[in-house]
This record gives structure tokens, C-alpha cells and sequence, in this order.
């Protein structure tokens, strides 16, 4: 298995507060996220991204198959402490999954694609289309675009936490939103778009792709 490159762990002192600070406003976009996989019928199932598994540990429980892949190995320290044994984590670069191609039917990412450079951003898309069986599904949640007062509303309360975690972060996040958000983001790659849905006031959106090809 292909280890991650030694990074410094930029979470290592939000990790013990995450899902304290996180947990109760990004509820019901996960509770969006189980409910798009059961609609459609995801098995295998890997979250990008994890973090400390919130969202793997809910599609645990609700029957799916369920493994996270994040590069922080105190987000990852504290996954693996607040999950049961059937989770499984694996400490890896997103760009340089250590899965083979076509093992999972379902991939689901949260508001991670907007916060990386778009070289990087593009080959965790490419690595996720990689791993995603033919046909298989692609669940994201990530900032859309500018679309009414009510999104501009919401991404300007979301701009604040984005701020607070550094400018680079913040830099990524004004850039993904000018370009349009996650559906501009992913357009170029090969997936048909199956449904989508808006959360926090219209700032994110929870979009199911499709994968094309066979």
C-alpha cells in the first residue's frame, strides 16, 4: 500500500474541537448525503476527505459499507477512536488513493474540493473517477455559485469561517465560488449530473453524479 509523503497536519489543534464546531450545522446536509445513497442504492462506499469520520460513522449506521481516506492523522486519530471496528480509515493522499480502480460503487466528499488548488483539486477529482465503478455515484457537498440573495447571504456567513482558517483557505474558497462553484468545478469530467439539491441558505450544494463510460 502506498504510504502519504510526511505533511505538516495543518488540523492537529482544530482536531479535537471539529465536530463540536461542526457537527450541528452540517447535520442535516450529511442526514442529505445517507439519504442520496440509499436513493441510489450505493453498497461500497468511500469518503473522501473523512476527517474524524462524522460522516462515515452516520452511512455506518445507516448499512452502507463504509471507508475514509483522509492526509490528517489527527482528524483521523480521532475517526478512528469514535468509530465502531467495521469502519475502516486509511491515513493517504486523495491525489494517490491506495485502492485498486473500480472498487467502489458509491465516493462521497464535503466541503474539501473548494479549499485545495485547483492542480490538486482536479487530481483528487481524477483519482475519485479512478477508484468509482462504471456507473457508480458521486455524492458531493461543496459551495455553489453565486445564485440570489439568499446564497449570498449564506456564503457570506460561511466566508467568515473560511477567513478564520487562514488566507490561503480563504483565497481557494473566493476562487471556487467566482468560478462557479462545485457543479462549474466538475463539468469538465466524466459524470452525469442526477440530482442536486441546495442546503444553508442555497451556499452549498448536494450534488449525485453519475459516472460515465463502462
Amino acid at each position: 500500500m502506498r504510504q502519504a509523503a510526511p505533511r505538516p497536519d495543518f488540523y492537529a489543534m482544530a482536531a479535537p474541537f471539529y465536530d463540536f464546531l461542526t457537527a450541528s450545522f452540517l447535520k442535516t446536509a450529511r442526514r442529505g448525503i445517507v439519504r442520496a445513497a440509499r436513493s441510489q442504492k450505493c453498497s461500497r462506499i468511500l469518503d473522501v476527505a473523512c476527517g474524524t469520520g462524522e460522516q462515515a460513522r452516520m452511512l455506518e449506521k445507516a448499512g452502507f459499507e463504509a471507508t475514509g481516506i483522509d492526509l490528517s492523522p489527527s482528524m483521523l486519530a480521532m475517526a478512528r477512536r469514535k468509530s465502531p471496528a467495521a469502519l475502516t480509515y486509511f491515513h493517504a493522499n486523495a491525489e494517490d488513493m491506495p485502492f485498486q480502480s473500480s472498487c467502489f460503487d458509491c465516493v462521497t466528499i464535503s466541503l474539501a474540493l473548494h479549499e485545495m488548488e485547483r492542480k490538486m483539486s482536479t487530481a483528487v477529482a481524477g483519482e475519485i473517477l479512478r477508484v468509482l465503478t462504471p456507473g457508480g455515484k458521486l455524492i458531493v457537498l461543496d459551495y455553489a455559485g453565486l445564485n440570489d440573495r439568499g446564497s449570498g447571504l449564506g456564503l457570506s456567513l460561511m466566508g467568515l469561517v473560511e477567513k478564520a482558517a487562514g488566507r490561503d483557505h480563504f483565497r481557494n474558497f473566493v476562487r471556487f465560488i467566482r468560478n462557479g462553484g462545485i457543479e462549474q468545478f466538475l463539468q469538465s469530467f466524466q459524470l452525469e449530473t442526477i440530482t442536486t439539491h441546495r442546503a444553508l441558505l442555497g451556499a452549498v450544494k448536494i450534488v449525485v453524479y453519475e459516472k460515465k463510460g463502462t
